[in-house]
């Protein structure tokens, strides 16, 4: 029993110093000099520093390719005809527009397996149970609510009630 006390004084003893010892050094970061000493040495020698010249020279055109044994024959240049015709514009072609289709929202079913409703929508007279960010013909389901559901089709987004 005497031995067991002894060692959880001495465990005690060195916890104490290592916290001691972090708190110092973090304390002491808030209190110490910040000033530092600087010297400067003027061992280096400047003077022993050269200007590298560059060197210049020009490249030739090759007449005759290394590595073919080719004699190369410089191109004449013909006289270019450039023919301008008149520039017709013409008007875009109007797009065309389709519909935002007829839509009716009757409800949606929660399953308790899954964590995303299956909603039942007529979209052109046809019915359809889909999940949401589905897609049927280029509508897509958006956001579900209990009493309307948000539809994007052709860059506009559309809300319907329940019926």
């Amino acid at each position: 029993m005497d031995t067991k006390k002894t060692i959880n004084i001495i465990l005690i003893l060195v916890v104490l110093s290592l916290w001691g010892t972090v708190g110092y050094k973090y304390i002491n970061r808030f209190f110490g000099d910040d000033e530092l000493d600087y010297t400067l040495s003027n061992a280096y020698n400047y003077d022993a520093i050269s200007i590298i010249k560059k060197d210049t020279f020009a490249l030739h055109p090759l007449t005759k390719d290394p590595f073919l044994n080719k004699v190369f024959s410089k191109p004449t240049t013909a006289p270019i005809i450039v023919r301008s015709t008149p520039v017709v514009k013409k008007e875009p072609e109007p797009k065309a527009i389709t519909p935002f289709p007829y839509v009716q929202y009757f409800g949606y079913i929660k399953s308790k397996d899954k964590k995303e409703e299956l909603i039942l929508v007529k979209v052109n007279n046809r019915l359809e149970r889909v999940r949401l960010n589905s897609d049927i013909d280029g509508l897509v389901i958006k956001k579900i609510y209990k009493d309307s559901v948000s539809v994007f089709y052709n860059n506009e987004t559309r809300s319907f009630k329940k019926k």
